[in-house]
């Protein structure tokens, strides 16, 4: 501290500023640790998504679907593989408008949208008065998580995405 131009010579201060800057390279290192943490994590990111690109390939051998034992691989059978699941009553809707609001909130990230336009965008066909509120609710909840940002002030009530937040919550959610 004695470098800096007209700076008080009281030990006090020097022992502060010392400490201050202990610190600032104590955050700086651990910064730089999670800088290498998170390249690590975009490396391994690369390589599922990779795997993932590969599997559907790799796993279909000779017409019939990996993990199905040769004596189950009729065409029922084949047919039964590639048909899509049945969705549970209610649980997989809910759970697809979140994650297309996130996805939609996450494109338009500095945009402010009503709960209306979020609806309309994000929903199929005729809006209803149930998806209407089925969005609202779902904004409501990933308020309260600090997802989103709520303008109160103007009216209608607009709502703005916390990309980090949505993120999270989207990957979590896969």
């Amino acid at each position: 501290m004695s470098d800096v131009t007209g700076a008080a010579t009281d030990p006090d201060l020097s022992v502060a500023y010392r400490a201050l800057e202990r610190r600032r390279e104590e955050v700086i290192a651990e910064r730089d640790r999670i800088n290498a943490e998170l390249k690590k994590l975009d490396a391994a990111l690369e390589a599922l998504q990779a795997l993932a690109e590969n599997v559907p390939s790799a796993a279909e051998t000779n017409g019939r679907e990996a993990g199905i034992p040769a004596a189950e691989a009729t065409p029922a059978a084949k047919a039964r593989a590639k048909a899509p699941p049945e969705p549970a009553a209610g649980a997989p809707k809910a759970a697809d408008r979140k994650v297309r609001i996130i996805e939609f909130l996450l494109e338009n990230p500095r945009q402010w949208f009503t709960s209306s336009e979020i609806a309309l965008r994000t929903e199929n066909g005729e809006l209803t008065g149930t998806q209407r509120n089925a969005v609202s609710e779902t904004l409501r909840r990933l308020l309260r998580r600090g997802a989103v940002q709520r303008d109160e002030k103007s009216r209608p009530v607009r709502y703005r995405a916390v990309s980090s937040a949505l993120r999270e919550l989207l990957l979590t959610a896969e």
